[in-house]
């Protein structure tokens, strides 16, 4: 994996990459791959379309789409080089969602999913460790929709509320909160779930435009 900035071809060593070692083998987690970075990857069998369960991400182009969007990150979880075996996708809200309001403060956590044969060995856990080391994100409300019709219920062997839970405690070890809100896809469902950073530089300003916003308030500049 490489990608081109002005002063040549970075090689993927050189972009903080971290080794884990799992009982299912070594795996190397990427926190940054910028556009060009996923030529020759291919996607792991445990991700892609099941019967009651499809991933959000099928096509290695909507990541090289992310990549090259203003500020978007995707971090990669790579078995042998070149198996994807996890993601983390991030980017802003699109602008005709509610969050989209607050400009460039708020920041989603967009797609995160590891392989059905990878999973229990803290492969999304470390991924989004990684992500967050950033300093970006002390400028963010880095959030995440948790949209119970998206959960792999059938791979997991969980219930919706046993899954909700293992989302909580996933994101709450991140500095996540969940925060109540009124967004009609979020409120769909009583089992959905909306979870939140705020970053160490957002001003109570910002932040109580955020609380106003998650009721539909709309504070004018």
């Amino acid at each position: 994996m490489s990608h081109e900035t002005s002063q040549g071809t970075i090689s993927a060593s050189d972009l903080n990459a971290e080794l884990i070692e799992t009982p299912k083998g070594s795996i190397k987690i990427y926190p940054r791959c910028g556009p060009g970075s996923f030529s020759g990857l291919k996607l792991d069998v445990g991700i892609g379309n099941f019967s009651h369960y499809s991933s959000i991400i099928q096509k290695l182009e909507v990541f090289e789409k992310v990549a090259s969007a203003k500020d978007g990150r995707v971090a990669l979880a790579l078995k042998e080089e070149n198996s994807v075996v996890g993601y983390l996708a991030c980017w802003y809200p699109d602008g005709a969602e509610r969050w989209s309001k607050l400009g460039e403060l708020m920041y989603e956590m967009g797609a995160v999913e590891v392989s059905r044969n990878f999973r229990h060995v803290n492969v999304a856990q470390k991924m989004i460790s990684l992500i967050l080391a950033d300093d970006f994100f002390e400028d963010k409300i880095a959030y995440m929709n948790g949209f119970s019709w998206h959960w792999d219920l059938d791979g997991s062997g969980l219930n919706m509320a046993e899954y909700r839970k293992m989302m909580m405690h996933l994101l709450k070890g991140h500095g996540f909160q969940e925060y109540y809100t009124n967004e009609p896809n979020i409120a769909l469902r009583e089992e959905n779930i909306f979870m939140a950073r705020i970053g160490s530089r957002v001003s109570a300003e910002q932040q109580q435009r955020f609380r106003n916003l998650r009721f539909g308030i709309v504070d004018r500049d």
